[in-house]
């Protein structure tokens, strides 16, 4: 039996090096992992015990085995360096790679997390802000007035309430798109070397935040159906390297599209109570609800000022504008003086736009006929997916959002597709992006924000064709 448990042992050592399974996770279970290898139950949990006593996986009482960290040391697995469980990432040129799509002259563009330009009220901004401008041209040269700033702040608070969300004026604090939220609040949180908590798959462009800041990033595995796993951050909270803070999408995350459910945020509230962390709230998609009532922010419950809730008009509104906005809790003041000390003051005059558009009540109405377009826009999408895509793709239908993620079978490599796909004029964005790890090549991120269309079937059937043909060569 011992050759046979210490073979069965390495075969799951070789799946959790490579990322199949990230710390935290739980593994098959001892009777599913002898009915894999054909053996029986004694002979399984024998290699759970050798895997354990390698700490490479850790038993849980009435829980099953889950993969441990691995050791920050190579030299514990000579015959293996293993990476660390907390990663400097490097993905510039990725990202880069990716961003020079949007500018060139490839017909069927699904790679990029925005709407296409049709189904913003763009003329009906262009009026407006030549209203604003008309009656205000001061704005052209000038800081917004602290009344009018004032202004917009109540307009910005009367908003949140309708989510729930109980924010004091004075903690509101404009910011140039969510992006530089999120990067002065780890600016504040964080220093050059530490780990932040972060979701995998996660969004490249939170891996090229985290990189020009000198962090690593520590992933999380998150489930389209649930988001960011609480017991795989616990886990990691108990066993591995200190967490300075964490940084979440509880709303329609990106890539996986996952709601957290309510009680789920509570239980994250709850949990970094206990072991001191700080969040980061993403809520940049969470106004793209499908249903009748938009999703409840994590900030909601938040009574100890430990959340930094982050949000933004870029997907709602204007993605050209770049209006975000931040509410920084027990931090604010700390954000408020980076703030000062960077880029000082959003644009006047689109800070006046949005003011005036805010009071009229018109961006209810623009931001529902977005949501409307985008609920049809991605049930199409999804249906064409998995008619033409190679059996066994999975994917799970967001309840908001402008992503769709989609598994394909073990073997396809998303990267080869792409490559692939270029070549028919078509892009996507392949899953080895959204993460620091080599994890999800077999997955792909499609957006459905543009006009459906013949193009648009035309590109998703050929995408499947590609995808099957990959596999039958493999």
């Amino acid at each position: 039996m011992s050759a046979r448990y210490q073979d069965i042992a390495r075969q799951l050592e070789r799946r959790l090096d490579a990322g199949e399974f990230p710390p935290g996770s739980r593994l098959p279970s001892v009777r599913r992992l002898a009915s894999e290898h054909g053996v029986n139950s004694l002979t399984a949990l024998a290699a759970y015990r050798w895997l354990e006593q390698r700490q490479r996986v850790l038993a849980r009482s009435r829980a099953g085995f889950y993969a441990a960290l691995p050791p920050a040391d190579p030299l514990a697995h000579p015959a293996q360096a293993l990476p660390s469980p907390a990663t400097l990432v490097e993905v510039d040129s990725r990202m880069s790679q990716l961003l020079a799509l949007s500018g060139s002259d490839i017909a069927v563009q699904l790679h990029m997390a925005e709407a296409h330009h049709s189904l913003y009220p763009s003329q009906e901004l262009a009026r407006r802000l030549q209203q604003t401008l008309a009656q205000r041209p001061e704005l052209i040269g000038a800081y917004l007035p602290a009344a009018q700033e004032a202004r917009l702040r109540r307009l910005l608070q009367s908003l949140a309430a309708d989510w729930r969300l109980d924010l004091p004026e004075e903690e509101i604090l404009f910011c140039n798109g969510i992006t530089e939220g999120i990067s002065l609040a780890l600016r504040h949180l964080t220093r050059p070397g530490d780990t932040v908590a972060v979701e995998t798959p996660v969004y490249f462009g939170l891996l090229q935040t985290l990189a020009s800041l000198g962090l690593k990033a520590l992933e999380i595995p998150c489930t389209p159906d649930a988001g960011l796993s609480l017991e795989a951050l616990e886990f990691a909270l108990q066993y591995g390297p200190p967490v300075r803070c964490l940084v979440t999408v509880t709303n329609f995350q990106n890539p996986s599209g996952a709601l957290m459910p309510d009680d789920n945020k509570k239980r994250l509230l709850a949990l970094a109570r206990r072991h001191g962390l700080s969040i980061i709230e993403d809520d940049v998609f969470g106004e793209l609800y499908f249903g009748n009532q938009r999703p409840t922010p994590l900030k909601a419950w938040d009574r100890d000022g430990d959340v930094v809730y982050c949000a933004s008009f870029t997907k709602s509104l204007a993605p050209s504008f770049r209006l975000g906005w931040l509410s920084g809790g027990r931090h604010h003041e700390a954000l408020a003086r980076l703030r000062a000390s960077s880029s000082l003051v959003s644009p006047a005059l689109l800070l006046g736009a949005l003011a005036d558009l805010l009071a009229s009540g018109d961006y209810a109405r623009m931001s529902q006929k977005l949501r409307q377009q985008l609920a049809q826009q991605m049930e199409r999408v999804a249906d064409a997916v998995l008619a033409a895509f190679p059996r066994g793709t999975r994917l799970r239908r967001p309840q908001g959002g402008l992503l769709l993620w989609v598994e394909c079978p073990e073997g396809l490599d998303s990267g080869r597709l792409l490559e692939a796909a270029l070549a028919q004029s078509i892009s996507f964005a392949p899953g080895m992006l959204f993460s620091a790890q080599p994890r999800f090549q077999h997955c792909l991120r499609l957006n459905f924000g543009q006009p459906w269309n013949a193009a648009q079937a035309d590109a998703i059937a050929a995408l499947g064709r590609l995808a099957t043909e990959q596999l039958r060569r493999t």
